[in-house]
């Protein structure tokens, strides 16, 4: 098996363990559990679990880029080397999110 076939097979396994069980309310951020506001990160496994079964508004009111993350899963899958280039913009557009949203809670 190559490995592209490999991280394919990785992340549409991810997703399938997403479709079939629903993560736990468990506050596990040590962040949010620290000052009580949320990450940039937080919600998002919640947002990527609904995106797999196909919640769409439940993902983005959960968090709103999760499509992204969730393109970003699917480039790392694909392995191609322009979509390398994507992860410090993506990874700025986590930063400048999760900012607002510490702040604006």
């Amino acid at each position: 098996m190559s490995p592209r076939a490999v991280r394919v097979a990785a992340v549409a396994g991810v997703f399938a363990v997403l479709y079939l069980i629903t993560p736990p309310d468990l506050p596990l951020c040590g962040f949010r559990w620290l000052t009580g506001r949320p990450c940039p990160l937080c919600g998002l496994t919640h947002a990527l679990a609904a995106l797999s079964r196909g919640q769409f508004a439940e993902a983005m009111r959960l968090h709103a880029l999760s499509p992204l993350a969730a393109a970003m899963l699917v480039g790392m899958a694909w392995g191609h080397p322009r979509l390398a280039r994507l992860w410090a913009p993506c990874a700025a557009a986590f930063a400048v999110y999760g900012a607002v949203r510490m702040l604006a809670v």
